[in-house]
């Protein structure tokens, strides 16, 4: 029997005609690849959010009676839910609800099949859910609390530390598997360059990395199939390529450093390959190239190691690409690109003699600091 979902948003930009549909399909997709089907979109406009419910009261009856109507399992908010709005909403609809970052979660749950990605994501879950738990337990024990040291006193402190505890010993063990693997890495510099491939999921990042290692790996358009790095050397063993974890739109920065161990990579790598896929909508293309940029930068605090990789130039034609270089043009930057199909193979070549160059140029500016 196939699961239901009510999705719904809270909007507080009065100006914004376009890009919240992409958010809403952004949820809605997530939602699909979690094996729910989305059957009815709820959005309200207001200023400011209700510090009880996010929505306004008239729309939480209204959200109610569409997930009667529909008989949904689930409530699902592209807005980041408080303790208190998640706890209000949950009792006043009755069915389960989960914000964007949850939904995220519960993908990356889903998709995790190592130990690492698993300890990864059992923290990332024990983090979020804490406040929530914390919340829930103070309405809880909140009748047992009379007198110095009641009852509910005990308990409540009892259920934080038990979560914290848990929290804790994940944390230690995902920090020695951090100093092994950043060992193994270092190692891997010694012998060669470090390029990974980064993106957005369904950009074509592993079928680039098929195209350019010769190997078959899986590939998908759900989300987050590629959770545990994936390494093959190029170039006559010079370079190790490594295709990494897809990014989301809005990707919440809490969920992109719980992965850290996934994003070691990214934060050792000689070069990043931004990819693309350059046949969206332009103005899709160009949100995505900044959030992506704001990702890498958030890691390692610059950019000057982004090699930018316009992937699907099949779809288009020749005039219809150069419009849409063009319209890049002040968003790029800087930034070096070229212009490939991992489905055709056309530009490749290209890519490989640019990045070689590419590489050649960082290391140079590596030396110059060194000797500066």
């Amino acid at each position: 029997m196939v699961k239901k979902v009510v999705t719904g948003m809270l909007k507080t930009n009065v100006h914004d005609h376009w890009l919240y549909k992409v958010r809403m399909q952004e949820l809605e997709n997530l939602l699909l690849a979690l094996g729910y089907s989305p059957v009815y979109r709820v959005i309200q406009t207001r200023k400011s959010p209700s510090a009880a419910y996010l929505f306004g009261p008239g729309k939480v009856e209204e959200i109610s009676k569409k997930l009667e109507m529909y008989d949904a399992d689930l409530f699902a908010v592209y807005n980041i839910l408080t303790s208190k709005q998640k706890w209000n909403l949950e009792r006043a609809l009755g069915v389960e609800v989960l914000d964007r970052y949850e939904v995220t979660l519960k993908i990356f749950e889903q998709e995790a099949k190592d130990i690492l990605s698993n300890l990864q994501i059992k923290l990332a879950i024990l983090q979020k859910s804490f406040p929530y738990i914390k919340y829930r337990a103070s309405v809880r024990y909140k009748r047992m609390r009379a007198g110095f040291r009641g009852g509910g006193e005990y308990a409540y402190h009892k259920v934080l530390r038990a979560v914290q505890k848990r929290i804790k010993k994940t944390r230690t063990k995902i920090e020695r598997l951090m100093e092994l693997k950043e060992e193994r890495i270092l190692r891997r510099k010694e012998e060669g360059s470090i390029v990974v491939l980064s993106g957005y999921y369904n950009a074509g990042k592993t079928s680039l990395f098929n195209a350019l290692t010769g190997l078959d790996k899986p590939v998908s358009d759900a989300p987050f199939t590629t959770l545990s790095s994936k390494y093959s050397s190029i170039m006559g063993g010079r370079v190790f390529l490594v295709d990494t974890i897809g990014f989301v739109i809005d990707l919440d920065p809490r969920l992109f450093h719980s992965f850290k161990l996934n994003l070691l990579d990214l934060k050792y790598a000689d070069a990043i390959v931004l990819v693309l896929d350059v046949s969206e909508k332009i103005e899709l293309v160009k949100l995505k190239l900044k959030e992506g940029l704001s990702l890498i930068r958030s890691l390692r605090g610059e950019t000057d190691s982004v090699f930018l990789a316009l992937n699907k130039i099949d779809k288009l034609s020749e005039e219809e690409l150069s419009s849409r270089i063009e319209s890049l043009e002040d968003d790029l930057g800087d930034i070096p690109y070229t212009k490939v199909s991992a489905l055709t193979g056309e530009g490749l070549d290209d890519l490989l003699k640019k990045l070689d160059k590419f590489l050649t140029a960082t290391k140079n500016r590596a030396l110059v600091f060194e000797e500066l």
